[in-house]
C-alpha cells in the first residue's frame, strides 16, 4: 500500500497526500526492525549490533548504489550542466553517505518546491532518515532490554522507546506551528530525522507489545482494518502540500498504519486477507526497489518531455522493469552473500559505496566544465541561478544585509520586492541600477504580493509579516524607488486554481471581486510609499508561455528543442486585462508611479519568442530565465530613472536620485 501510494502521487494521480506513503514506511520499518531485534534478544540474551548493521547494509546499500550509479550516468545526457547535474551529483554522494536529507534541504529546498521536483534523487531523503535511525535505535533497545533484565522491569524497552517517540512527536508539533520560532528550520522540518523518529517508534511499540496487542475477535480486527484503511485513504485525499508536515495531521496515516498492523494479528479479517494475497505480498517484497527506481524515471521523463503527463505515467510504469531486475539480481543475491574474511567484507563495503560516489564526483566535475562543450553563452547565462536565488533572497525573512548589490560609489538605493516574479526579474533590475549608479536590494516571497492583502492557495504562507517588513523598511530608509513585481494575473483569477487574494471578510476572493480586492491592497502600498516621497515602479504581469521550458542538456543539444519557438499572448492578455487596467488606474491616482509592461518588450509584433540565440526565455510556465529577464534591462533603466525624478539617462550610467 505504501509504495503504490507514493508512486501514484509522483505519477500525477489526484492524491494530494500521497507522500504519506513514506510515513507508512517508517511505521513498518520500526515494527519490523524492533521485532527482529526482540527475537534475537529473546533467543540469545544479546543483540549483535555488528551483524545488525551488516544485514542492513546488504539489504539496502547495493540496490541503492546501482540506482545512484545509473542516475549519475543518465544525468550526464538528460539534465542541464548548469545546475541540474550539480544537484544530482551532490544528492547522489549524500545518499551513499546517509545524509541525502540534509543535502536536499540545503540544495533544493522544500519537498514541494520546483527545484526539488527536478532532483532525480529526491526520494533518497527518506532512506537517509531511516538509516540515521539505525545507529541510535538498536542501542536504545539494547539498553532497555539490559535494564529490564537487571531490574526485572520487562517494560523498560517500551518505556525508553515511548520517551524517545514522545519527545520526537513534541518537536514535530512544535516545528509545524507557525508561532514557533523554529518553524521552518531544518532541525524540525520535513527532512529531519528528529521529527520522524516518533513514527518509527510507533511501529516499534507495537512490536514490543507482542501478544498483548493480539486481537482475538474477528469483528474487532475487521473494524480496525477498515478504520486503518479509511485513515490512509483520508490522508491521501485531505492532506496536501499545504498541510504543515510533519505535524498533527501526520498522526492520521501513522495511526492508520498502526491499526492495520495490529488488525493483522487476526489474519481472518477481510482486510488482512486481501493484503496477504500473493499480488500485494509480491509488491511488498519488491517495494524497496520500486521506491528506488520510480522517481529517477519520472524526473528524466519530465526533463525530456516537459509538461507531458502521459510521459510521466509511462515512465512510472517502465520503472517497474529495472526495479524487478534490481530485486532479483542485486537485492536478493547480496542479502545471502557471506564474506569469508574481514578484508573481503571491507572490500565489498568500500566498492559498493565508492563506485556511485566516484560517478557522482565525475558528474560534478564534468558539469563544472560543461563537459568541455562550447555551449552558447546565452544558454549558460539563461540557466544559471538568478542572482536573487544565489544569495538566498527568496522565501526567507527580509534580509537587506545579504541581498544588496552595490555598484562602485552608489548614489542611492532601489528596493525590488514582490513574489517569485521579483527574483525572476532581479537580474534586469540589478543591471539597470548598475548603469544608473544605484544599489539594489531584493526580497522575494513566492505566493505573496507586495500589497496589504493576504493570499490563499496550495501552500500555507505568512505574507502579512513579510509585507510589513518590506514596507516598514522602505519608510525607514527611504530608497529612491521601490520596484513592485507581482504575478498580479494569478491572484485575480481564482478560477485558475493557483493563489487568490483574501477579501476583508477573510474568505478567498471570487472571480467577480478578485481584481477589486487585489487592487485595493496594492493601492494601499503604492499610496503609502508615494506619500512618503518614494518613487514607485509598478511591473505588470510578464507574459506567460503556459508551458514548461526544456532545460539545455546533451540530448536537447543533439536532437533539438521540443515545442514551438514562440507563442501568441492573446489569451494571456485577455485574462490579464482587468488587473492591468486596475494597475494603470492606481498609477494615475498616485502621481510619481511608473507602470512597466514587460509584454511591450518581450512580445514584439504581437508574438512572444520562447528562445533567444538558442537560449530559453522561460524557466517554466510563469517565470523568465536570466536571459529573458535581461531583455528588460533598458526598460527598467528608463522606468527607474523616471520614477526617481532623474529623467532619461539611457546609456549615461549616471543619475542622482
Amino acid at each position: 500500500m505504501a509504495v503504490l501510494i507514493v508512486v501514484a502521487f509522483h505519477a500525477g494521480f489526484p492524491l494530494p497526500g500521497g507522500f504519506v506513503g513514506v510515513d507508512v514506511f517508517f511505521v513498518i520499518s520500526g515494527y519490523v526492525i524492533t521485532a527482529m531485534l526482540q527475537r534475537e534478544w529473546t533467543a540469545t540474551g544479546s543483540i549483535g549490533l555488528a551483524k545488525f548493521y551488516l544485514r542492513r547494509f546488504k539489504r539496502l546499500t547495493p540496490a541503492l548504489a546501482l540506482m545512484v550509479t545509473f542516475t549519475m550516468i543518465v544525468s550526464v545526457f538528460v539534465l542541464s550542466p548548469f545546475g541540474g547535474q550539480q544537484i544530482a551529483a551532490m544528492t547522489g554522494a549524500g545518499a551513499m553517505l546517509l545524509v541525502a536529507n540534509a543535502v536536499i534541504a540545503a540544495t533544493t529546498g522544500g519537498y514541494f518546491d520546483a527545484l526539488a521536483e527536478a532532483n532525480p534523487l529526491l526520494n533518497t531523503w527518506s532512506l537517509s532518515v531511516e538509516e540515521q535511525f539505525y545507529p541510535l535505535f538498536p542501542a536504545v533497545l539494547l539498553i532497555g532490554f539490559a535494564l529490564g533484565r537487571r531490574f526485572r522491569r520487562p517494560g523498560s524497552p517500551a518505556l525508553m522507546v515511548a520517551v524517545v517517540g514522545g519527545l520526537s512527536l513534541g518537536l514535530a508539533l512544535l516545528g509545524s506551528s507557525s508561532e514557533s520560532p523554529l518553524s521552518g528550520h531544518y532541525f524540525l522540518g520535513f527532512y529531519s530525522p528528529v521529527t520522524r523518529a516518533w513514527e518509527f517508534a510507533a511501529g516499534a511499540l507495537i512490536a514490543l507489545a507482542g501478544t498483548r496487542l493480539k486481537v482475538r475477535n474477528q469483528g474487532l480486527a475487521t473494524l480496525m482494518g477498515i478504520t486503518g484503511s479509511m485513515m490512509l485513504a483520508a490522508s491521501c485525499i485531505f492532506i496536501s502540500g499545504a498541510t504543515p508536515f510533519p505535524g498533527p495531521w501526520t498522526l492520521v496515516p501513522v495511526l492508520g498504519t498502526c491499526l492495520l498492523v495490529v488488525a493483522g494479528s487476526h489474519s481472518a479479517n477481510p482486510i488482512s486477507r486481501v493484503l496477504s494475497a500473493k499480488p500485494p505480498v509480491f509488491i511488498g517484497d519488491v517495494s524497496y526497489s520500486i521506491y528506488l527506481w520510480h522517481w529517477p524515471f519520472i524526473v528524466f521523463a519530465a526533463a525530456l518531455w516537459p509538461g507531458n503527463a502521459a510521459a510521466i505515467l509511462v515512465a512510472a510504469a517502465l520503472s517497474f522493469g529495472p526495479a524487478l531486475g534490481s530485486y532479483y539480481w542485486v537485492e536478493q543475491p547480496f542479502r545471502t552473500i557471506v564474506p569469508k574474511s574481514r578484508p573481503r567484507l571491507a572490500g565489498l563495503v568500500v566498492v559498493t559505496i565508492a563506485v556511485p560516489i566516484l560517478c557522482a564526483a565525475s558528474l560534478a566535475g564534468g558539469a563544472r566544465v560543461a563537459w568541455f562543450i562550447d555551449w552558447p553563452a546565452s544558454t549558460q547565462d539563461g540557466q544559471m541561478a538568478h542572482v536573487a536565488m544565489s544569495r538566498g533572497c527568496t522565501d526567507r525573512t527580509f534580509d537587506p544585509s545579504n541581498c544588496t548589490w552595490e555598484p562602485a560609489n552608489p548614489m542611492g538605493t532601489v528596493l525590488l520586492a514582490g513574489d517569485s516574479q521579483a527574483y525572476a526579474l532581479a537580474d534586469a533590475v540589478v543591471a539597470a541600477n548598475d548603469e544608473l549608479g544605484l544599489s539594489t536590494i531584493v526580497s522575494a516571497r513566492s505566493g505573496c504580493p507586495l500589497a496589504t492583502t493576504d493570499t490563499t492557495g496550495s501552500k500555507p504562507l505568512d505574507c502579512a509579516e513579510w509585507q510589513k517588513q518590506v514596507v516598514d523598511y522602505a519608510l525607514a530608509t527611504h530608497p529612491a524607488v521601490v520596484v513592485i513585481a507581482n504575478r498580479s494575473a494569478g491572484y485575480t483569477q481564482p478560477q485558475t486554481g493557483w493563489r487568490t487574494v483574501i477579501d476583508a471578510s477573510g474568505v478567498p476572493a471570487t472571480p467577480e471581486n478578485a481584481v477589486a480586492v487585489y487592487g485595493a491592497g496594492l493601492d494601499d502600498v503604492v499610496s503609502t510609499l508615494r506619500q512618503a516621497g518614494i518613487g514607485v515602479v509598478l511591473v505588470q504581469n510578464p507574459p506567460e508561455s503556459g508551458r514548461p521550458a526544456q532545460s539545455p542538456s546533451m540530448l536537447s543539444r543533439w536532437f533539438g528543442r521540443s515545442g514551438p519557438g514562440s507563442f501568441q499572448p492573446d489569451s494571456f492578455l485577455a485574462g490579464r486585462s482587468p488587473v492591468a487596467a486596475a494597475e494603470v488606474d492606481i498609477a494615475a491616482r498616485n502621481p510619481g508611479t511608473v507602470v512597466l509592461d514587460p509584454v511591450l518588450v518581450l512580445c514584439p509584433g504581437e508574438v512572444c519568442p520562447t528562445t533567444i540565440a538558442d537560449s530559453d526565455v522561460y524557466l517554466d510556465e510563469w517565470h523568465l530565465t536570466r536571459v529573458g529577464a535581461l531583455q528588460l534591462e533598458d526598460a527598467f533603466r528608463e522606468a527607474i530613472a523616471e520614477a526617481s525624478g532623474v529623467g532619461d539617462v539611457r546609456g549615461s550610467g549616471q543619475g542622482n536620485p
